[in-house]
Order: C-alpha cells, then structure tokens, then sequence
C-alpha cells in the first residue's frame, strides 16, 4: 500500500477513499448478511426449542471469530492506521508524530471509551448490558414463584423484574453495543477487509442472537415478541456500518492530507474498539470458561491462521 502512495502521488491515495460502485454493493451486501442471518438464528429457538449442546458449539464459534479478529487487528488493522498517519506526517512534513505515538494513543483512546461506554450502559439497565446468556444455554430455566423471590442469603423478600422486561432490556443495551460494532467495520474501505470483518462479526452476532432467541423463547412470549426484539438487535450493527459509511464519504470529499488525518483518527478508534470486543468480550469471556480449553484454543489459532494467509496473499499480489 505504501507503494501506492509514493508511486501514485497524492490522488492514489484518495482514490481509496472515492464510492466506487462495485464496494459499495459488497458493503450492501455485508450490511444485508449482517441482518438476516442473525435474525434467522434469533428465530431458530422458536421452532426447534432447546437443542442439546448449543453453549458448547456457540463458544466454540465465539472462539473462531475471535481469531478472526484477533488476526485482522494485529495483521491488518493496526498497521494500516500507523501507515496512514507516518503518511499524513511526511506530507505535512510535520515532526510531532516522530514524537507522539498517536497511532497507539488513538487505539488505547478507543479501547478506553469501549470500557466506559460497557460501564454507562451497564449503569443504566441494571448490569443487562453485557449478559449475553451463553452460559445459561444448556440450563434448564428455573421454576417462577409469582413476582416475588426469596433472598436466601438475607432471608427477606424482594420484587423480581419481569422476565420479558429484563429480556427486552438486555437486547435495548446489546442493540447499543452494536451499533458501535458497526462503526467500527464501516469505516473500513477496502472491501476484502471489510468483508472479513463483517464475517467475524456475524459469527458472533449468530452466537449471541441464538442465546437470546433461547431465552425469550424459554419465556414464553410469542412469536411476535421474539420477531420484534429480534428485528431491534439485528438492525443496529447495520445502522452503524451505514452511519461509519457516511461519515467516510464525506471525509472522502476533503483534501488528501485531510483524509490522511481523518482516516487515521477514526480508524484508530475503531482499532481501539475492536481490540476491546476481541478480548474482553470474545476471547477473554470464553477462556474464563476451562471446559474445552484445547479445542477453543484450536479454533481460535484457525482463525487466527485464515486471517493470516488472506494477508500474505493480498500483499503477493499486490507487489
């Protein structure tokens, strides 16, 4: 890519950044499996009921996704923000990026505001914002008691919130997650990685639409109900892409030192963002759990292995 610049002058790189019509239907493409397959495993529970196993095989999938995004930070994502900022540095011929490591800041920033915006959000719903509900699969749902439940440890009574509310607020919160998990894809202008990342992204939004989709169906709520929340949580990762979409756009529409700057800051929080889903929300959330460490473990690295070979291909042909 660096080749690219220094051959092409100025414009190749904001070329990049100009629709091209043959991208944006990949990313329409991607916004729409971003969409229906989620939803399509969200309803699964609703007519197959409880199936044997399913925690087991959905933290296996995290687990592979994962990698995928493990590989794609480290391999594609990180690297492609540093160049674009030393690239922003040398036309600019300014020397306060030799100085400051504003690539890393950027996506330590964005890591940082992933942590507060989990705590705002957790703050808000009463903790359902990052309760996914894999653990609980392969449980058999415990008996009610009317509205009220006995506290064993300090032997009062207290009021439950309703099943189908506590339900309704977990997806109201994931919803808000997702959305930043669209921005972060949406930004990506080269489609090849933009498709990598909405294809990790959709093997853990299956994972987590499938728990859900247990857990309202063991609630007994209704087609209707389920179709509704279902729609909510698939819509937002979408909505974002086309938000992060727009933004790019206008980006693209500025001067080319501009879209240097521009690109790097917004990828770099992005970065940030996805290093925080990666770890503290794929991999570190699945590892907590010992059983079947090895086999985790294996389907991570084939993640992390795809990710890899995708990256060495692209730079053969490339040079």
């Amino acid at each position: 890519m660096k080749g690219d610049y220094e051959a092409g002058g100025n414009t190749s790189y904001a070329d990049e950044f100009k629709p091209d019509p043959s991208a944006i239907y990949i990313k329409l493409g991607g916004i729409l499996m971003l969409f229906v397959l989620p939803f399509l495993c969200g309803i699964i529970p609703s007519k197959t009921g409880k199936l044997r196993n399913s925690a087991r095989y959905s933290s296996i999938a995290n687990c592979f996704g994962g990698g995928v995004f493990f590989g794609t930070c480290f391999l594609h994502l990180i690297p492609e923000v540093k160049l674009e900022l030393m690239e922003y540095s040398r036309l600019s011929q300014s020397k306060a990026l030799e100085i400051v490591p504003l690539a890393e800041i950027l996506e330590c920033v964005g890591f940082i505001l992933m942590i507060l915006g989990e705590a705002i959000i957790d703050t808000v719903t009463g903790g359902h914002g990052h309760s996914h509900g894999f653990e609980d699969l392969d449980e058999e749902p415990k008996e009610e008691v009317g509205m009220h439940d006995l506290s064993e440890d300090k032997g009062e009574i207290k009021v439950a919130e309703p099943h189908t509310k506590g339900v309704a607020v977990m997806i109201l919160a994931l919803a808000i997650h997702s959305v930043f998990e669209g921005l972060a894809i949406g930004v990506e202008h080269q489609p090849s990685v933009f498709m990598q990342l909405a294809g990790a992204i959709v093997i853990h939004k299956c994972v987590v639409a499938f728990a859900l989709g247990n857990r309202i169906v063991e609630n007994r709520t209704g087609l209707k109900v389920l179709l509704i929340l279902m729609t909510v949580f698939c819509v937002c990762t979408p909505l974002g892409v086309g938000i992060a979409m727009g933004i790019m756009n206008q980006i693209a529409k500025t001067e080319t030192i501009t879209i240097l700057l521009s690109s790097g800051i917004v990828q770099g929080l992005s970065t940030g963002f996805f290093l925080y889903i990666t770890f503290a929300e794929m991999l570190f959330s699945e590892m907590q759990n010992k059983k079947d460490m090895v086999l985790k473990v294996v389907f991570m690295s084939i993640g992390v292995t795809i990710i890899a070979i995708s990256t060495i291909l692209h730079n053969y042909m490339e040079n």
